[in-house]
């Protein structure tokens, strides 16, 4: 998927707190999650217009530095940080907010 934002997660991070926590996001069996970290693929990848997506990368991130992990955020498949898919998340939810009080129907 080229128009994504996605997570990779170092490959020597400790295995079990990973598939916690990525289970908890996303039901990916054990041994998926398992190859995925090992041949440094994205660990979670949604598409970049996906407001649950963003939301979910986000959390993941979050939980995985909380416990110490080493993992990088990617925006159509370039590094990028998680101020930016914050501001991302801000906005889509702007948007959302502003179609919801915006009637469309006159």
């Amino acid at each position: 998927m080229e128009n994504n934002i996605a997570i990779k997660i170092a490959s020597d991070a400790p295995f079990a707190k990973c598939v916690k926590i990525i289970r908890n996001i996303e039901s990916l069996s054990i041994g998926e999650i398992k190859a995925r970290i090992d041949s440094n693929n994205y660990v979670l990848e949604y598409d970049y217009c996906s407001d649950a997506g963003i939301k979910k990368i986000i959390k993941c991130y979050k939980a995985l530095v909380k416990e110490g992990i080493s993992c990088e955020l990617y925006e159509h498949n370039r590094v990028t940080s998680i101020d930016f898919l914050s501001n991302l998340n801000n906005t889509y939810s702007e948007i959302d907010e502003y179609m919801r009080k915006t009637d469309w129907d006159e």
